[in-house]
């Protein structure tokens, strides 16, 4: 730790990884865990808690299944299986059974004995279990859906745990990391859809229709496929919502602490990889991403580096929460031959879109063993540059501070087409449709950063939680806007989100709009967006390009505009408001393209 504070880092998350010796939350653990924070009130450096012993959290490094055996051992997935005769059907593990009746099916799961020797297609919906890993424990991953299981990992890893170390909380001890906590490690291989003991319930009475006489449409585009995916992957997210960030939300704030860390952002919209991030981001007093590798993929269209949706999203979240720090967790797998002149470009390129507090990743206490196979680089001796990364550590310092300074206010909304993403989801047979909207969208993002516009993105779970009309302003949450902005991607629109349309415009508000045809509702085949924007013609604009003259003007910041003037596509800016003035930064991420821009700003000085 006297190294990291010679080397200009001000704090360290405790991460058990692969290659731990000390048994984890053992009394030795705490012990060092003590030590550890005695150090940091020395040092004066933070000592933040990571939740797991290596990662997804949830299973405490195998206590939470080993206590709570129901947290894994009732099956987590459905595999559907497809015949002409129920004796052809591997009947082991049978959750549902459909027989075909024209046009939908009928659940014969309780009638099998009036089924033998009857001829028809029948789906049958295997359960399927988690496999054991000696990387749980020997046990399997739990599931996070189902009750009580985060009642109990917060019980274990905390109560009986790092609450021993209650009276840093909020000093010395700030928070708490989690990492990659998330719905699928509890499938096992060949599952098509994600399940609960209580999922039939929850979906009955959440949309008010039986869900296991649909379940084929959730695989194959069958009946009313896009308003089944859209609500059974609606109702995933909030019950992951409801019971694993809620619980840990709640906890942390009533305990002083700050809760961060990440999920699976790289894989929008694909349900598989976190449904909807900002769902998360505003239930975070820090929410965080994770940026991974040694490469920055141009044009927007990157899963890590060069993902500017990515970043945007976790900035427009906090901006909406009122969330001050945003945390990456960098530079993880980046390769023993990272340079400061890489680490520089890749953080300058979160900062500038919207992290402003970097935790790298990650250093060793020693590369025996299977750490050899870990995520280089490490940030300590092992590294050439070490003595001299006084000099990154001192910048990443400056600019975090700098980017945490003030607040970034936007005026304009971009929906998030997530929603309508999901419609077109399915684990057999991928509709390109899905690679449509993501790319397109994605490149919707880019393409707003290169033009300079300043704009925060919105997810529909948000708006719904934390959304309102004021005045002639769209609200979400900490944030007032005075222009919605629909994508082309937008096939789809929550109820509740159309509702805060109607009364934003019924109060002059003002949406843009490059789609002419939101043909859904809640997944339902609706004219009830198209008729909304016959109603308010004046304040409704369709627009085809987002570089066409009226798109440009409305899009246009008030009082500030940068006129980049070499277009190498990798010129970005962010503006914060301060007290005093304003802040603007700066980032060309182009590896060998210089940059050159115009900057006009309403005001007395440009800094």
């Amino acid at each position: 730790m006297k190294e990291f504070k010679k080397a200009g880092i001000g704090g360290v998350f405790v991460h058990p990884r692969p290659g731990l010796l000390t048994e984890y939350l053992s009394d030795d653990w705490f012990h060092l865990f003590d030590y550890t924070l005695q150090k940091g009130k020395e040092l004066d450096m933070k000592v933040w808690i990571y939740d797991e012993n290596s990662y997804p959290s949830g299973f405490a490094g195998g206590h939470v299944p080993a206590e709570m055996p129901d947290s894994y051992k009732h099956g987590t997935g459905l595999i559907m299986h497809v015949g002409e005769r129920l004796d052809d059907l591997p009947i082991r593990d049978p959750e549902v059974i459909l027989k075909k009746s024209g046009d939908g099916f009928v659940d014969i799961t309780s009638s099998l004995e009036s089924e033998k020797g009857k001829t028809g297609t029948y789906y049958l919906f295997e359960k399927t279990y988690p496999g054991k890993s000696p990387w749980y424990g020997g046990f399997s991953y739990v599931d996070l859906l189902y009750k009580g299981v985060t009642d109990k990992f917060l019980e274990i890893t905390m109560t009986r745990g790092y609450e021993k170390n209650r009276s840093d909380f909020g000093e010395t001890l700030p928070g708490i990391f989690t990492d990659e906590p998330n719905l699928e490690a509890a499938m096992s291989g060949g599952a098509m859809m994600r399940w609960t003991p209580d999922l039939w319930d929850a979906f009955q009475g959440r949309w008010g229709y039986d869900l296991r006489t649909n379940l084929p449409s959730l695989v194959e585009e069958r009946g009313n496929w896009k308003k089944v995916r859209h609500d059974y992957y609606e109702l995933l997210l909030e019950l992951f919502i409801d019971r694993w960030a809620i619980p840990w939300s709640t906890y942390c704030d009533e305990n002083n602490l700050a809760w961060t860390g990440h999920y699976w952002e790289h894989g929008w919209p694909e349900p598989t990889d976190g449904f909807d991030e900002s769902a998360f981001y505003i239930w975070h007093q820090q929410p965080g991403v994770d940026m991974l590798g040694n490469r920055l993929d141009t044009a927007g269209q990157g899963g890590q580096f060069g993902n500017d949706r990515a970043i945007r999203e976790l900035r427009s979240a906090a901006n909406q929460a009122g969330r001050m720090r945003t945390l990456s967790e960098t530079y993880g797998g980046g390769g023993w031959e990272m340079n400061f002149e890489e680490q520089k470009r890749l953080v300058d390129w979160q900062c500038v879109l919207g992290v402003n507090f970097v935790n790298q990743h990650l250093s060793y206490y020693s590369l025996n063993g299977v750490r050899k196979f870990d995520y280089p680089p490490s940030f300590s001796y092992h590294e050439p540059w070490w003595d001299h990364y006084k000099l990154m550590g001192d910048y990443i310092g400056r600019v975090s501070m700098a980017m945490s300074a003030g607040q970034q206010i936007n005026q304009i909304l971009v929906l998030q087409p997530t929603t309508s993403a999901w419609m077109y989801f399915s684990r057999k047979v991928r509709n390109p449709t899905i690679y449509g909207i993501r790319n397109g969208f994605k490149d919707f993002v880019y393409r707003m950063e290169q033009q300079h516009l300043e704009y925060d993105l919105g997810s529909e779970y948000v708006i719904k939680t934390i959304g309102s009309v004021k005045g002639d302003k769209f609200t979400v949450g900490q944030r007032d806007y005075s222009l919605v902005v629909i994508p082309a991607a937008m096939e789809n629109m929550d109820r509740s989100t159309l509702e805060l349309l109607a009364e934003y415009l019924e109060k002059g508000g003002r949406i843009l709009s490059f789609n002419p045809n939101v043909s859904r509702v809640d997944g339902e085949p609706s004219s009830e967006v198209n008729d909304l924007s016959a109603k308010y013609p004046e304040q409704w604009t369709f627009s085809n390009s987002l570089e066409d003259a009226t798109s440009l003007e409305m899009l246009s910041n008030d009082g500030f505009e940068m006129k980049d003037q070499t277009r190498n596509g990798m010129l970005y800016h962010q503006r914060r408001i301060l007290d005093d003035g304003q802040l603007l930064f700066v980032a060309n991420s182009h590896k060998t393209k210089r940059a050159h821009a115009e900057v006009l700003v309403q005001g007395k000085y440009v800094i």
